[in-house]
C-alpha cells in the first residue's frame, strides 16, 4: 500500500509464504514493513529541499526453513526501527523515492544503515502500473562467530495491468541476497497475482 497525502505518504506491505516444510499448506514465513514519511514545511520555499522528508519505519518478520528431513529451524528476520531522510528523485516523468536510514536491528552488535528506493508509476492511460521497492542494508552475519557485517538486498518490483479502477492482473518479483539465513546467492522468485485496490 502506498498512500500519498499533503503531509507526506504512508507505505506498508505484509507477506506470508505458504510453503512450510512440515505442512505444505501452512505459513512458513511472515514479514511486514510499515513506514511514514513527513515533508518538512519549513523547506517549502527552497526549491532544492522542498520535498525533503523525515522518514520513520518499523520492520519485523520470521521464517521457518528445513535443516534436514526431520528438523526445521525458525529465525527472526526483522524487528528493526529505522529513521532518516527521504528525497524524491525525478527522472523525466518518473519519480524514484530515495530514502537513507539509520537502522537499529534487534540483537545487532553495532548500528546499521539502509538505503531504499521505492517507486509508483503509471503509463498507457493509467492501464499499466510499475511499483515496488528495493532495499540495501547492513546487518550482523549471525552465522559467524565474529561481529562481521554483511550487505542484504531485498526487493519486490511489480508490474500490473489495471483491468478496472480496482482490479489488476500482474506479477511481483521477489529479489534477495543474504536475506534468508544460510543463503548467499542472489535469488529471484517470480509470481503471478491478482490485486484488488480498496
Amino acid at each position: 500500500m502506498y498512500r500519498p497525502d499533503s503531509m507526506g505518504y504512508t507505505f506498508m506491505f505484509i507477506d506470508f509464504e505458504f510453503n512450510s516444510p512440515d505442512h505444505p499448506s501452512g505459513v512458513s514465513s511472515g514479514y511486514f514493513e510499515l513506514s511514514r514519511e513527513f515533508y518538512m514545511p519549513w523547506f517549502r520555499n527552497n526549491k532544492a529541499f522542498r520535498n525533503l522528508g523525515v522518514h520513520v519505519e518499523y520492520n519485523d518478520g520470521s521464517l521457518i526453513f528445513p535443516v534436514n528431513d526431520s528438523t526445521t529451524f525458525g529465525a527472526n528476520v526483522g524487528s528493526s526501527w529505522l529513521a532518516g531522510l527521504g528525497y524524491p528523485v525525478k527522472l523525466g516523468g518518473f519519480v524514484l523515492n530515495t530514502i537513507f536510514l539509520y537502522k537499529h536491528l534487534r540483537g545487532s552488535s553495532a548500528p546499521d544503515f539502509q538505503l531504499t528506493f521505492a517507486w509508483f508509476h503509471r503509463i498507457w492511460k493509467q492501464r499499466i502500473t510499475f511499483s515496488g521497492f528495493i532495499d540495501f542494508w547492513s546487518q550482523d552475519d549471525f552465522f559467524v562467530e565474529s561481529n562481521i557485517k554483511k550487505l542484504v538486498i531485498y526487493g519486490e518490483p511489480q508490474v500490473w495491468l489495471n483491468v478496472t479502477g480496482n482490479f489488476s492482473l500482474g506479477s511481483e518479483f521477489k529479489i534477495s541476497k543474504n536475506f534468508f539465513p544460510g543463503s548467499t546467492r542472489i535469488e529471484i522468485f517470480p509470481t503471478v497475482g491478482v490485486k484488488w485496490t480498496f
